[in-house]
């Protein structure tokens, strides 16, 4: 019950408000005049501004780099040339605003695709924001020289001159807001102005469209820039030294994978006969020790019989080297002999005392035994 009332009451206060609104008299709204804008700035109509390419408004980067015929108002897209090792730089902002306006029917550049193809009717005015939000660009040493140069080798000189190359591509934003104009006792809302006398009015949100602007290069212009004949030898001497570089790269690689393999083979056969000898050392660790005891004692018996053997040989030694000394001090000489001319001959060892000694001295020899 205490519900019921209180919804009758709050519909009573707002009916009688609505009545006291309606009882006011109808209060009258200056609006301040506002100027229309009939023209883009100079660097924007600057641009190079391609309806074709609008389908790469969300992908920029790759537009930067690609070759495109223009016949006419046809555009067609060729091919790309980039680096694999550098492609385009890109960056991004949302603040640098090129043009800032309302305009109408009469704008120099109604309904052109550098507005977003915006078509303004005889009864509207636009609100148009343009700003930049993206940029992407090929530096000089990011071009792709050498490739342009090899793919451009046979083509027709008439088709070079309508092959362009995009070295960078501008994104930018176009918002727009169409505004109607009031007419008679229409009740007006949202934002409201006044332009000539007459009174526009929106209460619609602003329409998101993007366009891309893009800087090219005839194909001509980039060829004449480089001597293609000389960057393409120089390209395939590199190419070629780098090349073999990259075979005595792999031989050698090869060589120590092999050199590397073997190693570990060692190792790993290493590995396994260590492993078979403690295994087989474990079981007769007992026997090793009394072998070591027995191996150790007879060094030390070989040890001593060895000091012995070199007293011996010395000894030896030095009595052979009295003999020797005690040799060499006798005489020489053993016999001397004369014949009947009186030739002498002078026997030092036995040995000389031959048959053909003895006659070579005049003496009849008769061999009487042998």
């Amino acid at each position: 019950m205490t519900n019921l009332l209180s919804r009758l009451c709050f519909a009573a206060s707002f009916l009688l408000i609505s009545t006291l609104l309606t009882a006011q008299p109808s209060r009258k709204i200056k609006l301040t005049p506002v100027s229309l804008g009939f023209d883009l700035p100079d660097t924007y109509k600057q641009r190079t501004f391609i309806k074709g390419l609008a389908g790469f408004v969300h992908k920029i980067d790759q537009l930067a780099g690609t070759m495109v015929l223009i016949d006419g108002n046809n555009t067609t897209v060729l091919t790309r040339f980039v680096r694999q090792d550098k492609p385009p730089v890109v960056t991004t902002s949302t603040s640098d605003v090129i043009y800032s306006a309302k305009i109408d029917n009469k704008f120099k550049f109604n309904g052109a695709y550098s507005i977003a193809s915006t078509k303004i009717g005889k009864d509207n005015i636009y609100e148009i924001i343009l700003t930049d939000v993206g940029y992407a660009f090929l530096p000089e040493d990011y071009i792709p020289y050498i490739e342009i140069c090899r793919a451009a080798t046979n083509v027709a000189s008439e088709t070079r001159r309508k092959t362009y190359y995009i070295r960078s591509v501008k994104l930018t934003t176009v918002y727009t807001r169409a505004f109607q104009k009031a007419t008679g006792n229409s009740e007006v809302g949202g934002v409201v102005f006044s332009v000539g006398g007459e009174v526009f009015n929106s209460s619609d949100q602003f329409k998101l469209d993007y366009v891309v602007s893009v800087d090219l290069v005839s194909l001509e212009k980039l060829l004449s820039l480089q001597n293609c004949n000389d960057l393409i030898n120089n390209e395939e001497i590199a190419r070629r030294e780098k090349a073999e570089q990259a075979r005595l790269a792999a031989l050698k690689a090869e060589e120590e994978r092999k050199a590397r393999e073997q190693a570990l083979a060692e190792a790993k056969a290493q590995v396994e006969d260590l492993k078979k000898t403690l295994s087989e050392s474990i079981g007769r660790t007992t026997e090793m020790q009394r072998q070591l005891h027995e191996a150790q004692d007879k060094e030390r018996a070989a040890l001593e019989q060895l000091n012995t053997a070199i007293r011996q040989a010395n000894e030896m030694t030095a009595q052979a080297d009295i003999a020797r000394q005690n040799a060499e001090s006798r005489e020489e000489v053993i016999l001397t002999f004369k014949n009947k001319d009186g030739k002498v001959l002078e026997i030092k060892s036995l040995d000389e005392l031959s048959e053909d000694n003895l006659r070579a001295l005049g003496f009849d020899v008769e061999i009487l035994k042998r």
